[in-house]
């Protein structure tokens, strides 16, 4: 027999909390299996880390890079096993903290808790401020209308909140319109490389095993698998999804799929629209427009103008993405009280974190507005530092999670099998533990910084874990009231 899940856990919600009417409880039955692929997919962002990110990982790997994707798919699909398998017994808007507390205990879930929130705001502020940099260019480019990029910025800060606040399914809709938009103009530029044979005709050397002998290929592994960043998204609406046993196993496989497809078929297209005999010169220009001057050669400029304007909507569905996460980890922490219960509030009429959205808008625009004074660089100092924490608090918190998986299923199987509950999350345990060590000694291939200074981009983590690890010491023994039905 299935055992249930404790429902005074830190971040485990009894069935009866989900019910319609209370003031901490998200509205059930609202999300389907499309929608998590599409906050997943939208969170990836999968324009921008092909347009912006595929060129620097040209540099560091050639021809090889199409490898550098399928590598972290197979890892997180690795993951998702065990994941997948604990989503069945654990439902918790904070999914990695959630499954962190229940199998590790609530000290060192509150502190994963914690780090995974200011890993995600870091993230957001980030994509912000780079929506804001497109935003601002493509204005100016396309429509001769000149506006800062902060200015650009703090507008995209308050509608991302705005959007948040509603019902999370027009969220939903929100971000499939521009995911479909974006994958679309990606889809054109393969197509026309395919059609025209890419430069020097298409070969399939990308994929040999020597390439799993490139030099380089272990540091783009700093790059590619920060790409998938994101599809933790599926169990974090654990109490919003239909039938949520099968919704977020399903959507979790399905989006870690496509992104593993769609990121390894697209850089593959790259190198073949570069081709070997120019390789090394396109990446001597500026490398942020060499898929743009691609996309022109083999597509067209009209095209291009396109593929400027969904640059700036496919940051905007990662922002609006990053918000629904950040808004919900607060509300989960507010439950548990670690932050103030006032966190834990939903909005009576669009079931969505009412205190929590305007409090993660708040901070968002706050944080912008702030650099907005300091001499900083928007993009090779602002999103930098706000986005590397990122990547080290996910791979962290995947790592936990996956202990976590050994040890809930240790006390009981549950139904599952020896694969799901045991050899997979030991395997992606190792497995990630070993891609957070070669992003802590490449970091400053990413960054540009000393070692010394990368290590300040990550002393937010350890002050958020020590706060979240004193809070859950305070609580430990206290009973946490269960929410009303």
């Amino acid at each position: 027999m299935t055992e249930k899940p404790n429902p005074r856990s830190a971040g485990v919600i009894p069935e009866a909390s989900t019910a319609q009417g209370s003031s901490q409880s998200l509205r059930t039955g609202t999300i389907n299996s499309r929608h998590l692929v599409f906050f997943v997919i939208a969170a990836a962002a999968p324009l921008t880390i092909l347009v912006g990110f595929a060129p620097l990982g040209l540099l560091v790997a050639g021809a090889a890079l199409p490898v550098g994707y399928i590598v972290p798919g197979i890892v997180y699909l690795l993951f998702a096993v065990g994941f997948t398998a604990m989503s069945r017994h654990i439902r918790g808007a904070g999914a990695f903290y959630a499954y962190i507390t229940e199998g590790l205990g609530k000290v060192v879930g509150a502190g994963a808790a914690v780090v995974a929130y200011v890993g995600y705001l870091g993230g957001q502020i980030g994509f912000v401020v780079a929506c804001g940099i497109f935003m601002s260019s493509t204005l100016d480019s396309l429509f001769g209308v000149s506006i800062s990029i902060y200015a650009c910025a703090l507008a995209v800060a308050v509608l991302v909140a705005v959007v948040g606040y509603r019902r999370v399914d027009i969220g939903a809709k929100v971000l499939a319109v521009l995911m479909a938009l974006e994958l679309g103009v990606l889809a054109v530029f393969c197509v026309a490389v395919l059609i025209k044979g890419g430069h020097e005709g298409l070969s399939l050397d990308s994929f040999s095993p020597s390439t799993f002998m490139t030099a380089g290929l272990a540091s783009v592994f700093v790059l590619t698998f920060t790409s998938f960043v994101g599809f933790e998204q599926t169990a974090i609406y654990s109490e919003e999804v239909v039938d949520s046993k099968r919704t977020v196993s399903r959507a979790t496989y399905t989006a870690v799929i496509i992104l593993a497809v769609v990121y390894s078929f697209c850089a593959w297209v790259i190198v073949q629209a570069v081709g070997p005999s120019r390789m090394v010169d396109f990446l001597g220009g500026d490398p942020s427009e060499l898929v743009f001057d691609l996309n022109s050669e083999f597509a067209g400029t009209m095209m291009t103008d396109v593929m400027h304007l969904l640059i700036v909507t496919s940051f905007f569905a990662g922002c609006l993405a990053l918000h629904n996460a950040c808004s919900r980890y607060l509300l989960n922490m507010g439950r548990a009280r670690i932050f103030p219960a006032a966190l834990a509030k939903v909005s009576p009429t669009t079931g969505t974190p009412s205190v929590a959205g305007f409090v993660q808008g708040g901070l968002v625009f706050v944080a912008i507005a702030g650099f907005a004074l300091t001499p900083a660089d928007p993009y090779t100092q602002v999103v930098l530092w706000t986005n590397t924490p990122t990547i080290i608090a996910v791979l962290a918190l995947q790592i936990l999670t996956s202990l976590a998986v050994l040890r809930f299923f240790s006390r009981g199987a549950r139904g599952e099998g020896v694969w799901q509950r045991l050899i997979a999350p030991a395997s992606a345990a190792v497995a990630l533990a070993v891609a957070l060590g070669y992003l802590m000694m490449n970091l400053s291939d990413m960054t540009g910084l000393t070692n010394a200074q990368n290590l300040l981009l990550s002393v937010p983590l350890v002050v958020a874990f020590v706060v979240g690890v004193i809070r859950g010491l305070m609580l430990r023994g206290q009973s946490v009231p269960e929410v009303s039905a």
